[in-house]
C-alpha cells in the first residue's frame, strides 16, 4: 500500500469512527438517528471518493445471493442469541419477568426492526466492510482477527466490563469476520448481527428477562454460543478453502 493510499485508508477510517461515536456523547434521540442514518450518506460519499461502487465497496452490493445471505444471517442471529438466553433460563441464571401483549409486541416490532438495523449495518461497515474494501488482499486469517481485534475496540464503552464481555465481543466479531471471508460480502455478517441486537432488544421489551446471579454466567454463555457458531462455519465453510487461510 502506498503512502498515498495509506493516508486516504486512515484518514477515512477515522471519518467513520467519529461519525459513527459523536451521537454517543449526546442523550437526545434526534442526534442519534441522524448521525445513524447520516454514517450511511457519508460511508457512500467516501467510497466514490476512493474509488469505489458506493456501498457494494463495503461488501453490500446487489449480488444474486444477497437476500438469502441477509435473510439465513437474520435467522443465524434470532437463534444463538435465543439460544444462549433458553440455556441461560434453564440454568438459572436469568428469568422471565414479563411477556409484552400480542398488541404491544405488533406497535414495538417495527420500531425494533429500524433501530436495530440501522446501528448493526454501521457499525459493519466500520469494523468489517471498510476492512474488506480496503485489506480484503491480506490473508484470510490475518484480516479475520484484525476485524475482530477492531470490532472489540469499536466498543469504546465498554472496555472496561471486564474478560467476559471482551472475549464475548472478540468471538462475535470472529464469527462476522469469518462470515464476510466465506461469502465475500457483508450481507450475512450484517444478518446476523441485525438479529442478534433484534433479540437482544426483545429481552428488554417484548418479554424482559431479569438476572438472578451477580456473576458473568450469562456472558459467558453467550460467548460460547457464538463459539458454537463458529465451529459450524469453520467445519462446513473452511476445509474446502483451508490452503487459503494462511
Amino acid at each position: 500500500m502506498t503512502k498515498k493510499r495509506l493516508f486516504s485508508f486512515v484518514l477515512g477510517f477515522l471519518i467513520l469512527f467519529v461519525v459513527y461515536h459523536f451521537p454517543e456523547f449526546f442523550s437526545a434521540f434526534w442526534i442519534m438517528a441522524t448521525f445513524k442514518i447520516g454514517f450511511l450518506i457519508v460511508a457512500f460519499i467516501l467510497a466514490i471518493l476512493q474509488g469505489r461502487k458506493g456501498l457494494g465497496g463495503y461488501g453490500l452490493g446487489f449480488g444474486p445471493k444477497w437476500g438469502s445471505d441477509l435473510i439465513k444471517g437474520l435467522l443465524t442471529g434470532l437463534l444463538f442469541f435465543g439460544l444462549s438466553v433458553f440455556v441461560s433460563i434453564t440454568l438459572g441464571y436469568e428469568q422471565i419477568a414479563e411477556i409484552s401483549s400480542f398488541k404491544a409486541v405488533i406497535f414495538q416490532l417495527p420500531i425494533i426492526l429500524l433501530m436495530t438495523a440501522i446501528p448493526s449495518i454501521a457499525e459493519d461497515i466500520l469494523t468489517r466492510g471498510y476492512l474488506y474494501g480496503h485489506l480484503k488482499s491480506l490473508k484470510p486469517v490475518i484480516w479475520i482477527l484484525l476485524s475482530s481485534f477492531v470490532y472489540v475496540l469499536n466498543h469504546i464503552w465498554r472496555l472496561d466490563d471486564g474478560p467476559a464481555v471482551l472475549i464475548y465481543l472478540f468471538i462475535l466479531g470472529v464469527v462476522l469476520a469469518s462470515s464476510v471471508w466465506v461469502t465475500k460480502s457483508l450481507w450475512l455478517a450484517f444478518g446476523i448481527h441485525w438479529g442478534a441486537n433484534i433479540a437482544f432488544e426483545s429481552t428488554n421489551s417484548v418479554f424482559q428477562t431479569k438476572a438472578l446471579v451477580e456473576h458473568n454466567g450469562p456472558t459467558w454463555i453467550l460467548a460460547a454460543t457464538w463459539a458454537l457458531l463458529f465451529i459450524i462455519i469453520a467445519f462446513f465453510c473452511f476445509p474446502k478453502n483451508f490452503n487459503k487461510l494462511t
